[in-house]
């Protein structure tokens, strides 16, 4: 049974929830999550070396995302910044007091608190720290802050106004429509040399009404078109949101890593620190040579160049993370790494019920299917456009007319009721082939909707497939690495130990040294690539929260 609630799933279903999550409470998390983080640095400061933790304390501080920084920038505050900022409080509240009691004398007040703003009350200085951004809160964001999910949204709302057009169809056209026509010509006469001017003027307000009785099918194909493509579109929407998440997924497991990564390499900078200092004290003492102090002092400047590679790595994967959340290039988004936390546990369902589950509840796969439904009703609608159409039409209204005759006592005016009626059809019987181009052009569109969608399902079941046996591989890589990780450190004590003692030599420091070093960031990177499986295994089938474990349950009663 495959359950992937405490890391992926679970993010999935809180994802919504989170984002209707009240403030207070996020900031209470924050706090408590501040202070972990001190008493885990009150601890490592009792237990490294003073020269080591100094620079480790520098390298945390440059980090933007780093606590350490916001903390030490609170104790870098002289006393006199606190003490405007306490003043600007006090002045905020007694403005507020004299706001509710205007019979209150405040110039003394005024005039007794300081007014240079010199120092601004930054963010920082406000809260102390940037609040810490967990997986749950940046999906929720996500989903209305990343634009595909808006576009999908706004697709699926023009394939909705398609239908309600389609729909409309079948309704007559009602409107009003006016005329006045005047005509003169020559009218009776008694003299074969001389006619008589016959004027008339009329005019006629109408409502009409037009109607499409019967069209053999034409309505009915683009109504069930219009409707298959809101289904749809409906349906790219689901699947643009699991895009989504698994993109914000994807790159906070990367930069998780990252950071981790930039941990180790300060972790591998205080170790070749430390064997570079025993060469140099063995130099002294004349129980090491000159090339191998110089090699030391290498492999510490590698060390160094690998820190500060990580560095840029951790503000690469904090860009890509931004991109796919949709947040701008310069926000700055603290998360809260932790990697030896919670892993997803091992599957105990086959590939074949979990390519099951993908071929019959992946958004896309669906919309495939109803995009060739689509393709479908397209032809009906072709095929029909070769049957003749009834129409019903009609006209009621007022009509006024004034007529003279010149020279006869014939004229007149007044007002009368006007109407027709019309009752009949059309039939098309040759347009030059444009029907039958028309019908073959929907034919080979569905076609190729039929061959997209096999496409699709051999592609479904190939991610599946990868991203199940990558995640069953990636788990005993990570397994083997932490296993790796316990060898190498006690490999690199025991020969630094030895070296210290004159019983190994340089090229065996360096060499359990570069062990060490290997075996850290493979261990970080394996635990990045098992979660990144884990959501790809997620996305590739489609399931939602729980379903996995439903579908799990359902192949083991088979």
């Amino acid at each position: 049974m495959m359950c992937v609630t405490p890391l992926i799933a679970a993010v999935l279903a809180a994802g919504v929830l989170t984002a209707c999550k009240s403030r207070s409470s996020l900031w209470e998390s924050s706090l408590n999550d501040m202070e972990a983080k001190i008493d885990r640095k009150v601890a490592r400061t009792a237990a490294a070396p003073m020269s080591q933790l100094s620079n480790d304390e520098t390298r945390e501080g440059d980090d933007p995302n780093s606590l350490v920084a916001r903390l030490n920038e609170l104790e870098r505050a002289s006393d006199e910044e606190q003490a405007r900022m306490i003043a600007r409080g006090i002045d905020a509240a007694v403005q507020l007091e004299s706001a509710k009691d205007p019979d209150a004398s405040s110039t003394e007040t005024r005039t007794e608190t300081p007014q240079n703003t010199a120092v601004p009350a930054t963010r920082e200085f406000v809260l102390g720290i940037s609040r810490v951004w967990h997986l749950a809160e940046i999906v929720a964001v996500a989903l209305e802050a990343n634009p595909e999910t808006r576009e999908a949204w706004q697709l699926a709302r023009a394939a909705a106004a398609r239908e309600q057009s389609a729909l409309a169809a079948y309704a007559p056209d009602m409107g009003v429509r006016a005329g006045a026509e005047l005509t003169t010509a020559p009218g009776l006469s008694n003299s074969p040399s001389k006619s008589m001017i016959d004027t008339e003027f009329r005019a006629a307000p109408q409502i009409y009404l037009t109607w499409v009785l019967l069209d053999f099918g034409r309505r009915d194909a683009v109504t069930d078109r219009t409707r298959a493509e809101l289904a749809a579109a409906n349906l790219t929407h689901d699947r643009s949101i699991q895009r989504v998440l698994y993109a914000v997924e994807r790159n906070y497991f990367a930069l998780e890593a990252t950071i981790g990564l930039r941990t180790a390499a300060q972790q591998d900078v205080a170790s070749a620190r430390s064997v570079l200092e025993a060469t140099e004290e063995r130099l002294v003492l004349g129980l090491a040579t000159r090339p191998e102090a110089l090699i030391a002092r290498q492999s510490y400047a590698e060390a160094l160049y690998q820190l500060e590679k990580s560095r840029a790595d951790v503000f690469v994967a904090e860009g890509e993370l931004r991109r796919s959340a949709g947040f701008p290039a310069n926000l700055p988004i603290p998360i809260d790494a932790t990697p030896e936390g919670e892993l997803p546990p091992a599957l105990a369902v086959g590939v074949d019920g979990i390519i099951d589950m993908a071929l019959t509840q992946r958004p896309d796969l669906a919309a495939a299917v109803l995009e060739l439904r689509a393709r479908e009703a397209d032809i009906r609608r072709a095929e029909a456009s070769f049957m003749p159409q009834v129409d019903f039409a009609g006209a009621v209204g007022p009509g006024f007319y004034d007529f003279d005759v010149e020279g006869l006592s014939l004229d007149g005016s007044g007002w009368e009721l006007q109407g027709n009626v019309l009752l009949g059809g059309s039939w098309l019987l040759y347009d030059g082939g444009a029907r039958d181009a028309a019908l073959a052009e929907v034919h080979a569109k569905r076609s190729v909707a039929a061959a997209r969608l096999a496409a699709l399902r051999l592609d479904a079941e190939n991610q599946v497939w990868r991203a199940y046996f990558e995640l069953q591989s990636n788990r005993a890589q990570y397994d083997a690495a932490k296993a790796l990780v316990l060898a190498a450190t006690d490999s690199f004590d025991a020969v630094r130990e030895s070296y210290q003692l004159g019983l190994s030599t340089l090229p065996e420091m360096l060499d359990s040294e570069r062990d060490l070093f290997e075996a850290r960031a493979q261990r970080i990177q394996s635990r990045a690539d098992f979660l990144t499986s884990s959501a790809q295994l997620v996305f590739a089938c489609g399931a939602g929260p729980g379903e996995v474990v439903s579908a799990s349950s359902v192949d083991a009663q088979r």
